[in-house]
C-alpha cells in the first residue's frame, strides 16, 4: 500500500465527512439546525423538551448505533453523540428562555454558547477522523501481513488469546508483530510482537516464566522471549508440549555429507528439534554438568560432526577414565586392520577406513607429550605462515580439536606433583596462544566454579558453553555459565541431555543467545557409520606439523599401544548387561572393576586365591617423571591425624586364619582382596560400590572400620590402598 501525503489525506478526510456522519453532524450545518429550530420554536411556542428528545433520540440512533455499524471507535462515538446532545440543548435552552425577550447582552451570550459548541465538537470530529483514518490503516496492514505470512484463520486466534495474555501479564500494550509460525513437529509455537515505544526488550524477557504459568503451560514447557531482526520487535518461543518426551537422533543418513569448521557445525538441538549450530574455527568450549547430566552422549554427538568436517582432527584426553568414552569411536578401525573381530552378524569394515580419534592420551606423561606435541604444531604452523595473523583451515592445514574430558581436575591442581604442574600450565597455555594456528580444546566439567576450573582465564578463553541440566535441580550451572538468562527457566530442562547452550562470536549472523537445547541420541550404530561413510574425506595432519609433533605422534599407534587399545577395550566387552553397565547397540561397556571371585567355602579361601593375588614383580626400570609424580602425589596428600587417630606401625605378621578374618559385611574380604590386587594404585569408592550394587555411604562406612586399609586423600582420585602398598 502506497503512503499517503498529507494533502492526501486532508483530502481523504473532506471528500469522506459527509458520507461517514452525515451533514446532521458537520459542526456548520449542527448550527445552522440548531439555529433555525431554536427560532421557529420560539415563534410558534414549541414545548422546550422536544428539541432535547429530539437529541437524545439522534444521539442513540446516528450517532452510537450507526456508528456501531460502521464500526467506529470509541472517540467517534462519544463525538457523534456528543454533538446531537449538546447541540438539541442549546436550542432546548433558547427556547425555554424566549428569544423574543433577550436582551443584546443575552443574545451574543447565546450566539457565543452555539460557537463555541461548534467549534468543540468540529476539532473533537476531526480528532475522532484522524484516528479511525489511522486504525483503517493499522487494519489494512495487519490484513497485508496476514496474506503474506499466510496465517489461517485458526491460529489467529490463538495469537489474539496470547494478545491479550501477554498485556494482561506484562501491563504493556503490545501489538502483533506479523509474524507467526508453528513448529513442524507441533510441540509448539513462535510468534512475533511489536513493543510501543518507551518500553525496551529487557523488560518484556523477563515475564517469560510468568508468561508459562499464567497460560498454564504442562510442566516442562518454556516460553523464550528474544530479540528480533528488528530493533523494538520480540520472538516469543512457546512450548505447548514437554519436550523431554521428544528425541532426535543424530542423523544418521547424513553422516556421509562432509562439514567444514569454517562453517556451522551441529553440536545438539533446540526444543524446536532443529540442529544448533556453531561456528567454531576461533572458540575453545567450556561443557559442564553434573554426573548424570549426559556429558559422554553430548561428546558422541561433537565427535560425530567433528568427523564429519574435511577440515578438523580430533584428540581425546582423559586421564580419569583412561578415555573410556572415547575409545569405542576407534572400534571400527580395529575391526577393519584384523586386530579384533566384529560383532556376530556384522560385517567387517572396508579395509581403508581410519580412526576417527587420532590420538588418545590416557596417563598424566601421555597428556603432557600430547599438549608438547600441540605447542610444537603451533610453532611450526606459525613459522610457515609468518604473513598470516589468523591461519587459513583447509584439509591440507586440518583444524585440530582435543578433547579434555573431565579436564579440570588438572586444571585446579595446586599441589607439588612437577607433572601435574607442568600439564595444568600447558593447557592454559594452549588455550591462551593457538587460537590464530588453529588449535582448539573443549574441556568438560562437573562444576563451573573457579576453584574447579583452577583459572578464570578458562571461561573468558572459551565463548561457547554448554551447561547441563538434567541432575541440577537448582540450575546452578546455567548460573555459574550465564548468570542470570532471562527467558529460560533452567528448573524446567530436567530430561536426559537437557541443558543451555550459548557462543559469544561478536557476529549476530553467527552468535547463539543462551538458549535450551537437547543432546542427540546416539549409539554404536553411529560410531560404525560415521567412522566408515567419513574415512574417505576425513583429513590428516599436514607433514611439518607431525614432524613438529615427534615421534609420539608418529608412533600414537604402534603395535605396543594397540594392543593396549585392544585390551582396554576387549575388557569391557560383556554378553550379558548387567547392573552398572552402560549398553551401546551391541557391544556393553562396563563401568565398574570386576572384583576378584571369592570361593564361599572357608576352608579354601585362604590358599590359592590368596597366591593369585600376589602382585607380581615388575622389571627392572629407570625412574621416571611419571613414578615421581605418584610418588610425591602419594606424599603430599595424606591427610593430617592426630596422634589418637594414627595406627600403630603394622609389625609382620603370619597370614591371619579364617577366625582372624576383619568383621564387617559378607562383602568387605572381596573388597578387601579387590584393593591388595589393585597394588598402590588402590580403588576409588565408587568403583568398589558399584561392583558390589550397595550405595557409596555404606562402602565407605565399612571401609572406615577396616585397620587394613589406609585412605588415600587425593581430591578426585582420592582412593583406599591395602596396607601393603601404603
Amino acid at each position: 500500500m502506497a503512503r499517503k501525503t498529507a494533502a492526501d489525506h486532508r483530502a481523504h478526510l473532506a471528500l469522506d465527512w459527509a458520507a461517514r456522519h452525515g451533514p446532521v453532524s458537520g459542526p456548520l450545518a449542527m448550527a445552522t439546525t440548531s439555529m433555525a429550530v431554536a427560532s421557529t420554536g420560539a415563534l410558534t411556542h414549541m414545548p422546550s423538551g422536544w428539541p432535547l428528545a429530539v437529541g437524545v433520540v439522534g444521539a442513540a440512533a446516528h450517532g452510537i448505533g450507526a456508528g456501531l455499524r460502521k464500526r467506529l471507535g470509541r472517540f467517534s462515538l462519544a463525538t457523534r453523540a456528543a454533538g446531537w446532545l449538546l447541540s438539541s440543548g442549546w436550542t432546548s435552552v433558547v427556547i425555554a428562555s424566549d428569544p423574543a425577550e433577550w436582551t443584546g447582552q443575552q443574545a451574543w451570550t447565546a450566539l457565543a454558547a452555539l460557537a463555541a459548541i461548534t467549534v468543540g465538537i468540529g476539532g473533537a470530529a476531526y480528532a475522532a477522523e484522524v484516528r479511525e483514518e489511522a486504525a483503517d490503516d493499522a487494519a489494512r496492514a495487519l490484513q497485508a501481513a496476514m496474506a503474506e505470512a499466510e496465517i489461517a484463520r485458526a491460529d489467529w486466534k490463538t495469537i489474539d488469546a496470547w494478545m491479550a495474555l501477554i498485556q494482561q501479564v506484562t501491563r504493556v500494550p503490545v501489538e502483533f508483530g506479523g509474524g507467526f509460525t508453528r513448529r513442524p513437529n507441533g510441540s509448539g509455537f513462535a510468534m512475533e510482537i511489536s513493543l510501543p515505544i518507551g518500553i525496551t526488550s529487557d523488560r518484556i524477557a523477563g515475564y517469560a516464566q510468568a508468561l508459562a504459568e499464567a497460560a498454564r503451560l504442562p510442566t516442562g514447557c518454556l516460553v523464550r522471549i528474544e530479540r528480533a531482526g528488528k530493533q523494538g520487535h520480540m520472538i516469543l518461543d512457546i512450548d505447548t508440549h514437554d519436550m523431554s518426551a521428544l528425541t532426535t537422533r543424530y542423523p544418521i543418513e547424513e553422516a556421509g555429507t562432509p562439514l567444514s569448521v569454517n562453517g556451522p557445525v551441529p553440536w545438539a538441538v533446540d526444543r524446536s528439534g532443529h540442529p544448533v549450530e556453531l561456528h567454531l574455527r576461533e572458540a575453545c568450549a567450556l561443557i559442564i554438568g553434573p554426573p548424570g547430566s549426559a556429558k559422554t552422549t553430548l561428546l558422541d554427538g561433537i565427535v560425530a560432526s567433528f568427523a564429519r568436517c574435511t577440515d578438523v582432527i580430533v584428540m581425546a584426553m582423559d586421564v580419569g577414565k583412561r578415555c573410556a568414552d572415547f575409545k569405542h569411536w576407534n572400534r571400527p578401525w580395529l575391526e577393519a586392520a584384523g586386530h579384533i573381530d566384529p560383532p556376530a552378524g556384522t560385517p567387517r569394515p572396508p579395509k581403508d577406513t581410519r580412526p576417527v580419534i587420532d590420538w588418545m592420551a590416557t596417563t598424566l606423561a601421555e597428556a603432557e607429550t600430547m599438549l608438547d606435541a600441540l605447542l610444537a604444531i603451533g610453532e611450526r604452523r606459525l613459522a610457515d605462515a609468518a604473513n598470516t595473523k589468523l591461519l587459513h583451515v583447509t584439509a591440507q592445514q586440518p583444524m585440530i580439536f582435543c578433547i579434555i574430558d573431565e579436564g579440570a581436575e588438572m586444571l585446579a591442581y595446586e599441589g607439588r606433583d612437577p607433572v601435574r604442574n607442568r600439564v595444568r600450565t600447558k593447557i592454559v597455555a594452549v588455550i591462551r596462544t593457538l587460537r590464530a594456528m588453529g588449535i582448539r580444546l573443549i574441556l568438560t566439567a562437573t562444576d563451573g566454579n573457579v576453584s574447579s576450573l583452577g583459572d578464570s582465564a578458562i571461561r573468558k578463553y572459551s565463548p561457547v558453553r554448554v551447561a547441563l541440566t538434567a541432575t541440577d535441580s537448582e540450575g546452578a550451572s546455567v548460573a555459574k555459565l550465564f548468570g542470570s538468562v532471562k527467558g529460560i527457566d533452567a528448573r524446567q530442562l530436567r530430561s536426559k541431555g537437557s541443558g543451555v547452550i550459548g557462543a559469544v562470536t561478536g557476529d549476530p549472523d553467527t552468535e547463539i543467545y543462551p538458549t535450551a537445547m537437547r543432546t542427540f541420541l546416539t549409539d554404536s550404530s553411529l560410531h560404525r557409520e560415521i567412522a566408515i561413510r567419513t574415512s574417505q574425506f576425513r583429513s590428516q595432519l599436514e607433514k611439518s606439523a607431525a614432524d613438529a609433533a615427534g615421534d609420539a605422534y608418529i608412533e600414537r599407534w604402534s603395535p605396543e599401544n594397540i594392543t593396549r587399545l585392544i585390551s582396554s577395550i576387549g575388557a569391557t566387552e560383556t554378553e550379558s548387561s548387567p547392573a552398572g553397565t552402560s549398553t551401546r547397540g551391541k557391544i556393553e561397556y562396563r563401568r565398574t572393576l570386576n572384583l576378584p571371585s571369592r570361593p564361599v567355602d572357608g576352608s579354601e579361601a585362604a590358599q590359592a586365591p590368596k597366591q593369585e593375588q600376589q602382585p607380581q614383580p615388575q622389571d627392572e626400570r629407570p625412574l621416571t617423571d611419571a613414578d615421581l609424580s605418584n610418588l610425591l602425589a602419594a606424599l603430599d596428600k595424606i591427610p593430617e591425624a592426630t596422634e589418637a587417630d594414627r595406627p600403630a606401625p603394622r609389625q609382620e605378621q603370619p597370614e591371619p586364619t579364617e577366625e582372624q578374618k576383619p568383621a564387617g559385611p559378607a562383602w568387605l574380604p572381596q573388597a578387601i582382596d579387590a584393593i591388595r590386587a589393585s597394588g598402590a594404585d588402590g580403588m576409588k569408592v565408587g568403583a568398589i560400590a558399584e561392583a558390589i550394587g550397595l550405595d557409596r555411604k555404606t562402602v565407605r562406612t565399612a571401609l572406615r572400620a577396616c585397620d587394613e586399609l589406609v585412605y588415600r586423600d587425593n581430591g578426585p582420585h582420592s582412593c583406599y590402598v591395602h596396607r601393603d602398598y601404603a
